[in-house]
């Protein structure tokens, strides 16, 4: 197909035309899409800043959105490699599964889950994240006091809200698994809603916890991928809530969370626990970029068996 646009008095905007009508070319939007594979924004800017050049100088004004994705597909393969190339046309073919994306982040307070969940989503373009905290709040907010005590306090201080002594377990552990089954009920409600309306989300926080979600029952009409984050280091745990405290502005104080590290490491050994024996990939918070692109790589191939299943090709473009 030709792509020159023959009036030359047309203003020089580039339009990205699809089924739904024309739109015009982003350059910083054709980035974001190009930093899905796990390429640094840096190169996926200068990717998406050498194909606009190349639109203007063949006096491109008018393509598909297809056609779009061919040619950058053809820049990251040219300028990074075919592996890449591959995973921006994966992506960007998702749609055709018609399955909502819902990944699942657990692990114990303050081991990074809210950052991770807010870095992955932008790199997803995924505009919806939910935290179990909030989810547990919400719940407290519209239930009967009667029926809330699992759900008052923190994860790592639920124990303290038990309506009977604990005999023969250990208490902090029973009043998190308490705390987990009651906020489960709204992760749920979350979940299905999602999937009936087709919307990608992320939903982050401790009570995300393998095995008390049964996510078989999801796997037909959603891309359901769970990851469980870990801190083993007791000292870099402390420096997290450091960062927390500084980055909330006070508003979360560290010596509040230190001040009950122990029990925190605890719940943390008990999810991990969980996840090695449910196969659930644990991914130590090291560092943020490793984490971020170890969770994208688990995506990518998830999504990639998705099509496999479906006999479907995800390089053929529309």
């Amino acid at each position: 197909m030709d792509l020159r646009n023959k009036d030359e008095a047309s203003p020089r905007v580039i339009v990205i035309s699809d089924k739904k009508g024309g739109l015009p070319f982003s350059k910083g939007i054709l980035a974001s899409s190009i930093s899905v594979t796990g390429l640094d924004i840096i190169t996926a800017h200068k990717i998406a800043l050498e194909i606009q050049d190349y639109f203007l100088k063949n006096k491109i004004y008018s393509l598909s959105l297809g056609e779009l994705r061919l040619l950058a597909f053809r820049f990251i393969k040219d300028k990074v490699s075919l592996e890449y190339a591959e995973r921006y046309l994966l992506w960007q073919s998702v749609g055709k599964l018609e399955k909502p994306i819902i990944i699942l982040i657990g692990g114990s307070t303050g081991v990074g889950k809210s950052t991770i969940a807010t870095i992955l989503a932008n790199r997803l373009n995924i505009t919806r994240v939910a935290s179990t905290d909030a989810i547990r709040e919400v719940m407290r907010a519209s239930v009967s006091e009667k029926l809330i005590r699992p759900l008052r306090g923190s994860s790592y201080n639920a124990y303290k809200n038990l309506t009977l002594p604990p005999s023969g377990v250990e208490p902090v552990i029973l009043g998190f698994r308490e705390q987990v089954l009651a906020v489960n009920v709204g992760i749920e409600a979350i979940i299905k809603r999602n999937i009936e309306e087709k919307s990608d989300i992320v939903i982050e926080g401790a009570h995300v916890v393998p095995g008390y979600l049964d996510l078989r029952e999801y796997s037909s009409r959603a891309v359901v991928q769970q990851i469980v984050i870990s801190v083993p280091d007791k000292n870099i745990h402390k420096e997290h809530f450091t960062k927390r405290t500084v980055e909330t502005q006070g508003s979360r104080p560290m010596d509040k969370y230190i001040k009950h590290l122990d029990k925190i490491m605890m719940i943390q050994d008990y999810i991990e626990k969980l996840a090695k024996e449910k196969n659930v990939r644990i991914i130590e918070n090291y560092n943020l970029d490793n984490v971020v692109n170890g969770i994208l790589e688990l995506i990518f191939q998830r999504v990639k068996s998705e099509f496999s299943k479906v006999g479907s090709e995800y390089t053929k473009v529309n």
